[in-house]
């Protein structure tokens, strides 16, 4: 599953080796990391936005032109959240939200980021929770998460699930590759998301383009989210039945035999 985590933390320290951590989770084929930037809240002044910066191996913080240039290479959630919380996209969130946000996530988002704390934004691709709450709780990590679909017109949500079960499929594989098959695996992962990433852009593009024809209010897009929502759920919950049907078949015939 396709989520947008934010993970707060007291020191930046800690936010910075936590983003050590999902990078080593992505290495071994847990999650995939499609976006992912730290951002902090001084214990005065606005948010800012923290990047590495290869002359210090450090971290340094983006001017206010640079952080709007970061949001336009982001494409998907991850920028459209700091764009709401730097004040970039002030306003606009909730009107031009195509990821599916609620609005107690983006209350959440916004009060959980406290003066004087760092934190991770990341757009995963996650099977289990645990992988990136047993790693990052340990350092300090206040947790928060959301599951992303991608709204921008019917066909959307299903590419982007179609992309990420693709990627899934391959990072599944590197579990038990070889350190050479793992080479080419991640190759053909890092063009997924590429290509991935390349859709989110053309769909934003067309939006814009199409502002007036596509743009819906906030209310009729919330009805149309809770029921592609039960219609998902309902489907995996009939391919989950039909799973244990098949399981629950092969142990009649095994004690049958």
């Amino acid at each position: 599953m396709t989520n947008l985590i934010i993970a707060s933390f007291n020191e930046e320290a800690e936010a910075i080796e936590a983003s050590h951590k999902l990078n080593e989770l992505e290495t071994i084929g847990d999650i995939t990391i499609y976006e992912i930037t730290l951002i902090k809240k001084p214990a005065q002044g606005d948010v800012v936005v923290l990047q590495a910066d290869d002359s210090t191996e450090g971290l340094r913080t983006l001017s206010g032109a640079a952080i709007g240039g970061l949001i336009g290479t982001l494409a998907g959630p991850v920028g459209t959240i700091i764009g709401m919380l730097t004040g970039t996209l002030a306003g606009e969130v909730a009107e031009d939200d195509h990821y599916g946000f609620t609005e107690e996530f983006l209350a959440k988002a916004t009060s959980q980021l406290q003066p004087g704390s760092t934190a991770i934004i990341a757009e995963i691709d996650e099977d289990n929770d645990i992988f990136v709450d047993s790693s990052l709780t340990p350092l300090g990590a206040t947790l928060i998460r959301t599951d992303v679909d991608y709204e921008y017109n019917e066909q959307a949500d299903e590419e982007m699930e179609e992309f990420d079960e693709d990627i899934a499929d391959e990072r599944e594989k590197i579990k038990s590759a070889t350190t050479e098959e793992k080479t080419k695996i991640r190759k053909k992962i890092a063009k997924l998301k590429e290509k991935r990433k390349d859709r989110i852009a053309e769909l934003k593009e067309k939006v814009k383009e199409a502002a007036s024809e596509v743009r819906t209010s906030v209310k009729d897009r919330k009805i149309s989210k809770i029921r592609s929502n039960i219609e998902k759920h309902q489907k995996k919950i009939a391919a989950l039945e039909n799973k244990l049907q098949k399981v629950l078949g092969k142990d009649q015939k095994e004690v049958a035999h």
